[in-house]
């Protein structure tokens, strides 16, 4: 199909849409109510939102291929395609009233020159036969507007040749009589919408970068001198009495009145022709990207690539609309419609210009106030004209936004949310290195070294539990770098291909375990929880941990505690104390996990939670035990052991304020055990989880004696000074 240029794709379709129903069956309306100097007020108002928005297009269409669906396009391309969708059907529905408002002013137009004739039929008329001239393809919709711009630039010489009344001087500022400023600002703007025109043939164009900002800012241009000689010629040659009572003022004041009639009905026409092109292109590329229902049936194309369903389905649209209203009662909602629309655009250009990203280069260069100005504009506008329809419109668009994302859709191009969010992080993450470290901002921020990730789904279910729902978890592995003593004695070209044998197998076996790590991470991520994985090659387990140790914890946000697993195998207890130890030297808190080897966490319900008096380690246990009841909803409980009877009292006394202390729940039990530590462990009450402090005595197998003595999971932890249960 051949692509159309500036002239053709842009600038025509634009200038025919603006200069179109509202400037001549409502422009001595506006004029009448606001006076020469309101109605340039509410001009250069319309004009401001439209020429930033303008800018903000070129500048996007210049940075980047826009395609099919126009605004659409540019806003999920930017925002992605949850916000392209969530703003996408106001802006069709927007194309599509728009359509109706055209094909009213036609039927405005022609019933006054031929008043006996049914309204209904003339706007169905107009329908079938803009239907019919879109279905011919966008490039014969194209052609036939020449012939109208002829017929426009023919109304405007025989408008201003005509004579009228002469006024002795322009009325700066009207009385509103028929309405207030912001309801006849509403009721003028869709004359200045027509930027949308050109945008929605971007997928059409031989070169967007180059027409669209070309084509719709020389239309802006264009089309503001001309309405402000209107204006001026109106309030000049009318009263005010007469533009509020007769729309068709433009027609009786001209000199040849039957072409100032083709030009309303020529411009009318082909506004209606431009919605009924457009509008359809847009659903379609909703329906391309499979953001609507029954996308298949909206992105089916002919053969010479219409979007031919669409089109009918718009067409129906349109019929519904003339049913139910007519130019005043349309033209208010189609203001909203698109304000939404601009701010968005105008919201996508700025937070591209703001974040920096290298990949927004645009040849059409604009400062970042432009778009920031238009937006802001286009929001106050929105409420200035109604502050209900406008609240409404934006929480149904964050709700449509928000079902998206639930939707989970995967858009192939990128867009700039991610760039947004690492730029809000980077400016979090400076101004947190500002602030000193607080206990009162702890969170549990675990890094977890897996020896083997295919040991470790039932641990995962564990380690969620302790960081739900604003933890993070770091999970790293690590791969042996192993070499073998027979590449030292090859000869050079036997030594080539046995390092490229091995580099392919540690590639492949990277690769296996880095797959695996992941697989583990996604399953808390569906859960929108913050995990990282990553493989690291060494030549030791322990110098894998020592090194990856030392670099996260030098990261922004650094890990605070290292969770370690204890296995089964006593041989292991040598290389568990040296881990602990790493953990130690980088000052991190410590849990250390046995898991029971058939009953696992049970029913992970009750937690036992072993205190000695001043336990060096009770703020990290309170706090791990405190992030586990509430992910369990199950029942906590405090056991410390004292010597004998006399100090069971006191004991109690300690437990009572530190929950009252800790802010733990009221249903906390207390317990205390009289005798020795190890010998009255195997009389503590049954629970899912016994947690212990971590002592500096502590070693392997004093952990594996006591786990053996509860027979339940346990988890061994060890503060690293900067928690606190209190704060």
């Amino acid at each position: 199909m051949k692509k159309l240029g500036t002239f053709a794709g842009v600038f025509t379709p634009t200038i025919l849409t603006i200069l179109g129903v509202i400037m001549y069956l409502r422009l001595g309306w506006v004029v009448g109510n606001a006076g020469f100097g309101g109605a340039l007020v509410i001009i250069l108002l319309a004009k401001l939102i439209t020429v930033t928005t303008g800018l903000s297009i070129a500048a996007i269409a210049t940075n980047t291929r826009v395609g099919a669906g126009g605004s659409y396009a540019l806003i999920s391309r930017s925002l992605g395609a949850e916000a392209g969708s969530a703003v996408g059907i106001p802006l069709y529905l927007s194309q599509t009233l728009a359509g109706a408002m055209y094909i009213s002013g036609f039927t405005e137009a022609w019933l006054a020159l031929f008043p006996s004739h049914d309204p209904i039929m003339i706007g169905v008329s107009v329908l079938i036969l803009v239907l019919g001239v879109s279905l011919l393809g966008a490039q014969f919709a194209m052609r036939t507007q020449y012939l109208i711009m002829f017929v426009i630039a023919a109304s405007l010489v025989s408008f201003f040749a005509g004579a009228g009344e002469a006024n002795p001087q322009i009325l700066v500022w009207g009385s509103f009589p028929k309405a207030s400023f912001w309801v006849v600002f509403a009721i003028f703007f869709p004359a200045v919408t027509g930027i949308e025109a050109g945008a929605a043939m971007s997928g059409d164009l031989k070169d967007s970068k180059k027409s669209l900002p070309l084509g719709m800012l020389s239309a802006i241009a264009v089309s503001f001198i001309i309405y402000v000689a209107v204006a001026y010629y109106l309030d000049r040659m009318t009263s005010p009495e007469t533009l509020v009572s007769n729309n068709t003022i433009m027609l009786d004041i001209s000199k040849w009145r039957l072409v100032v009639a083709a030009g309303v009905l020529g411009a009318t026409l082909s506004s209606a022709l431009a919605s009924v092109v457009g509008a359809p292109r847009t659903l379609m590329a909703m329906g391309s990207d499979k953001v609507i229902p029954f996308f298949r049936f909206f992105a089916k194309k002919s053969k010479a690539g219409e979007p031919v369903y669409s089109i009918i389905f718009t067409a129906g649209g349109i019929l519904i609309s003339l049913l139910l209203g007519d130019l005043d009662t349309i033209a208010p909602l189609l203001t909203m419609f698109f304000l939404i629309t601009y701010a968005t655009i105008n919201v996508a250009v700025a937070l591209q210009l703001g974040i920096g990203i290298p990949s927004f280069r645009p040849r059409f260069k604009i400062h970042i106030s432009i778009p920031i100005i238009g937006f802001l504009w286009a929001v106050i506008v929105m409420f200035m004209v109604n502050p209900i329809f406008a609240t409404v419109a934006w929480l149904l668009i964050i709700a449509a936004y928000l079902v998206q994302v639930k939707r989970g859709l995967q858009a192939p191009w990128g867009d700039v949310r991610s760039g947004m969010f690492i730029a809000m992080a980077e400016w979090s993450a400076r101004q947190s290195e500002k602030l000193k470290s607080h206990p009162k901002t702890w969170k549990p921020n675990i890094m977890v070294p897996v020896e083997d990730p295919a040991n470790w789904h039932q641990k995962m279910a564990f380690l969620r539990d302790i960081v739900f729902p604003s933890g993070t978890l770091r999970l790293f592995s690590v791969k042996i770098a192993e070499e073998s003593i027979n590449s030292i004695i090859r000869t050079f070209s036997d030594r080539l291909f046995s390092r490229t044998s091995d580099v392919k197998k540690r590639s492949q076996e990277h690769n296996l375990k880095k797959n695996q790590l992941a697989d583990l991470a996604s399953q808390l991520k569906k859960e929108d929880l913050l995990v990282t994985s990553s493989v690291i090659e060494c030549r030791h387990f322990l110098e894998g941990i020592s090194i990856t140790s030392q670099v996260m914890r030098s990261m922004y946000f650094p890990p605070n505690i290292m969770f370690l697993s204890m296995s089964h195998n006593r041989s292991k207890d040598a290389r568990l104390e040296d881990m602990i130890t790493i953990a130690i030297r980088e000052k991190m808190g410590i849990a250390v996990y046995s898991q029971h080897r058939e009953k696992a966490l049970g029913n992970k319900e009750i937690l036992n939670v072993w205190l000695r008096r001043s336990s060096p380690n009770k703020d990290l246990a309170i706090l791990v035990a405190i992030q586990l009841n509430r992910n369990w909803n199950g029942q906590l409980r405090f056991i410390t052991v004292v010597a004998d009877q006399s100090e069971s009292e006191s004991a109690r006394l300690a437990q009572e304020r530190l929950i009252d202390r800790a802010r733990l729940p009221v249903s906390t039990e207390t317990l205390s055990l009289i005798g020795n530590f190890k010998e009255v462990l195997n009389m503590a009450p049954i629970a899912d989880l016994n947690i212990f402090g971590i002592s500096n005595e502590l070693d392997g197998d004093t952990m594996h004696d006591l786990a053996t003595a509860v027979n339940t999971s346990c988890l061994f932890v060890k503060d690293s000074g900067t928690e606190s249960m209190v704060v």
